[in-house]
């Protein structure tokens, strides 16, 4: 491996870090999205370990929000990953082709998530392999039999460790979606050039 990446937080976090990152996970759904911002994803694919710092989400809120997989209480055996202990992972199919890579958040029971929707390449991997969520979940070989993993079980292949925090915010409405599409839910690094252009707004 070299050097570059040697240096690169692969490891699963340790008691006091996991500690920290649970916490900011059971937020609610909008702090929760701007608290993953500079978090490290660390993926464990067969001989492979890749690492990517997140740098724009999109915080969906649950049953209140015509947007989001949960609105009004709909549960379903794809959609219960989202009902599960903050760190749950839920990946979900659209357009037939693209998956898109979830974290729930809140409490358990309570059904926020927040998307992933771009990455910084760190180590081996290539300037734009992570922007925006289909070529995220590619990148990374994430897929629907991932969904209802945890991150922080061993077993899962992914999880998520400390990182810079983004010297500045951004926030707009949501990208892509039709009910709810003015409600500035999309947050993202400002100073980072991974960030999807489509409404860069601040």
């Amino acid at each position: 491996m070299p050097t570059a990446e040697r240096r690169l937080p692969l490891a699963a976090p340790g008691p006091a870090e996991r500690k920290r990152l649970l916490a900011g996970l059971a937020e609610p759904p909008v702090e929760a999205a701007r608290f993953l911002l500079g978090k490290i994803l660390v993926r464990r694919d067969r001989r492979r370990v890749l690492a990517a710092r997140i740098v724009e989400t999109e915080a969906y809120l649950g049953l209140d929000d015509p947007a989001a997989h949960a609105y009004g209480g709909r549960r379903t055996r794809r959609t219960e990953p989202l009902w599960g202990p903050p760190g749950t992972i839920y990946v979900y199919f659209i357009y037939g082709m693209h998956h898109c890579l979830n974290v729930s958040v809140d409490r358990e029971g309570v059904p926020g998530c927040v998307l992933v929707r771009a990455a910084e390449a760190m180590g081996a991997l290539g300037f734009g392999s992570l922007r925006g969520p289909g070529r995220l979940c590619r990148t990374l070989r994430l897929d629907t039999s991932d969904s209802g993993r945890y991150l922080f079980d061993p077993a899962s292949g992914l999880t998520l460790r400390e990182g810079p925090a983004p010297a500045r915010i951004g926030v707009s409405p949501r990208v892509g979606i039709r009910h709810a599409a003015d409600r500035p839910l999309r947050f993202f690094d400002a100073d980072s050039a991974e960030v999807t252009a489509t409404r860069r707004a601040e």
